[in-house]
C-alpha cells in the first residue's frame, strides 16, 4: 500500500459549478471537520456559527448553495428556526438536519422538514448522501428513506464494518 489517498471526483452541479453546501453548528471543531471533509469529497463549503450567520452568507451566496446542512440544537436560532429563515429566502433550500440530540424536536419533525442524519455519522457516507440530496429536486419519500445512522436494516450502525470517524456528541 502506497500511503496515498486518491480524491474522490467533484460533486458537480448542472450547471457545472462545484455543488454548494452551508454547514451550520455552533461547535467549531464539528464546522471544521465537516468542512474538511466535504472539500475533500469537492463540495464548495460555507461555514456558519448560528442561524443568524448561516441566514447573512445564504443571502450573499445563494446561488451557489445546494443544500444547507444544519446543527439540530444551537443557541439562538435552533436547525429549524434557521431552516425557517432560509426557507423565507428560498421555499426550495435543501436541508439536512444533523443530531446527537434533538432536544423537543421528535425524529418525525425532523423528517417532515429536510433530511436527517443521527451521529455518530460516517463523512464519507454523509458526503455522498449530500451529493444525492443536493441533486435536482428529489421527492421528500426519497429524503425521507435516506436516513444516516437510523439502527435500521441496511443503516450505517447496523453495518460491522463501519467504525464511525465522526463521534457522537450532544450539540
Amino acid at each position: 500500500m502506497s500511503g496515498n489517498i486518491a480524491a474522490p471526483p467533484a460533486t458537480v452541479a448542472p450547471s457545472g459549478r462545484p455543488r454548494g453546501i452551508l454547514i451550520i453548528d455552533d461547535d467549531e471543531d464539528v464546522r471544521r471537520l465537516l468542512g474538511a471533509s466535504m472539500r475533500h469529497h469537492g463540495f464548495a463549503v460555507w461555514l456558519a456559527a448560528d442561524g443568524w450567520e448561516a441566514v447573512k452568507i445564504y443571502q450573499s451566496h445563494r446561488p451557489s448553495i445546494d443544500v444547507a446542512l444544519l446543527d439540530v440544537m444551537m443557541p439562538g436560532r435552533d436547525g429549524p428556526g434557521t431552516m425557517a429563515a432560509l426557507r423565507e429566502l428560498d421555499p426550495q433550500v435543501r436541508v439536512c438536519f444533523m443530531t446527537g440530540y434533538a432536544g423537543r424536536y421528535t425524529e418525525q419533525d425532523l423528517l417532515s422538514l429536510g433530511a436527517l442524519v443521527q451521529k455518530p455519522f460516517r463523512l464519507g457516507e454523509l458526503a455522498e448522501r449530500l451529493e444525492g440530496w443536493a441533486a435536482p429536486p428529489a421527492s421528500h419519500e426519497d429524503l425521507q428513506e435516506s436516513r444516516l445512522g437510523d439502527n435500521g436494516p441496511g443503516s450505517l450502525a447496523s453495518r460491522e464494518s463501519s467504525p464511525a470517524e465522526f463521534p457522537s456528541a450532544s450539540s
